[in-house]
């Protein structure tokens, strides 16, 4: 019968089968250490790399996306206790933000209009203003300063006459 668990749960280990999914951490750890005690798994890598393997997704990314503080890979128990911490914190840091939701969204009322508001905008400061250049507030470049010196009247493009524009043209048809 020992035998028969043994090869039972080394079955399992190498399935999909006791991945975390909707447990808690602390459930699927014990049923992981279940298992790693019914197959007589003693190499830590080898426990370290199954258990990391069943884990949920942003649990697995958490640990994995640790810069500092990782636990060696020869070390489950600095594994699990360190699993059960994000899962906890994942737990608290949601709580946190349901909290801070309203069940329901408010429905506007048949009988009166939606009011829509709209923020109010503060001026910006004026950084490019002409008036005051110095280093931290420099004057964009005025490309068109060249020609407002020299504004031309008003001139038809299509005549060349001064006086109106193409549109008031009466040379515009040519019949």
């Amino acid at each position: 019968m020992l035998l028969n668990a043994e090869a039972t749960a080394i079955n399992v280990l190498e399935t999909t089968a006791y991945f975390q999914g909707k447990w808690s951490v602390d459930d699927y750890l014990d049923q992981f250490r279940d298992l790693i005690y019914d197959s007589r798994y003693t190499n830590p890598k080898t426990v370290v790399v199954k258990f990391r393997r069943g884990l949920d997704c942003p649990i697995s990314m958490a640990l994995a996306g640790m810069a500092f503080g990782r636990p060696s890979d020869t070390d489950p128990e600095a594994w699990f206790h360190l699993a059960v911490r994000i899962d906890q914190n994942h737990a608290a840091d949601e709580a946190f933000h349901v909290s801070h939701q309203q069940p329901y969204p408010p429905t506007p009322s048949m009988n009166r209009p939606l009011a829509i508001s709209r923020p109010v905008l503060a001026a910006p400061p004026p950084w490019f203003a002409h008036s005051n250049p110095s280093p931290g507030n420099p004057v964009p470049m005025d490309i068109d300063a060249a020609r407002k010196a020299k504004a031309t009247p008003d001139t038809c493009r299509h005549c060349r006459k001064t006086g109106h524009w193409a549109k008031e043209c009466d040379l515009r048809f040519d019949v």
